[in-house]
């Protein structure tokens, strides 16, 4: 359960405090088991958010698409909208930069999380559709 002091309201919107220099962590308590993905990985990316994002989280979100796992891929949309609705403009920009991007080019599952993207991740999204020249449709 989150404290009061952790949100508040920016453009009528609840903001949430995430920050990123707690993210990796904040993504473990999320996703427990992305932990050892991540250690698996070796030390070249310990500590390092946009690679852990890259080679550790998007994966994980294209199996949850790819297997039909509703329930994570609202876990995943949840966590999206989080970080789409911080104050802190790193883990916003972690989140274009690590996250949607990677995944922009892959119609397919852009579609599929589309249908359960939240009001300030597809506001993110779409304008990233539309700066890359994508039919937002």
């Amino acid at each position: 359960m989150r404290n009061d002091a952790d949100t508040h309201f920016v453009d009528g919107h609840i903001s949430i405090k995430m920050r990123y220099a707690e993210i990796i962590e904040t993504l473990f308590k999320k996703f427990p088991f992305l932990e050892q993905r991540y250690l698996e990985e070796g030390e070249y990316i310990l500590g390092l958010p946009h690679p852990i994002f890259s080679i550790v989280f998007v994966p994980y979100i294209r199996e949850t698409v790819n297997n039909n796992d509703v329930w994570a891929i609202e876990c995943v949309c949840e966590f999206f909208e989080e970080m789409a609705n911080s104050i802190d403009e790193m883990v916003r920009e972690l989140l274009m930069a690590s996250v949607l991007e990677n995944i922009l080019p892959e119609r397919t599952l852009i579609k599929t999380l589309k249908k359960h993207l939240k009001v300030m991740t597809m506001k993110l999204l779409l304008s990233m559709e539309k700066a890359c020249g994508w039919d937002p449709s």
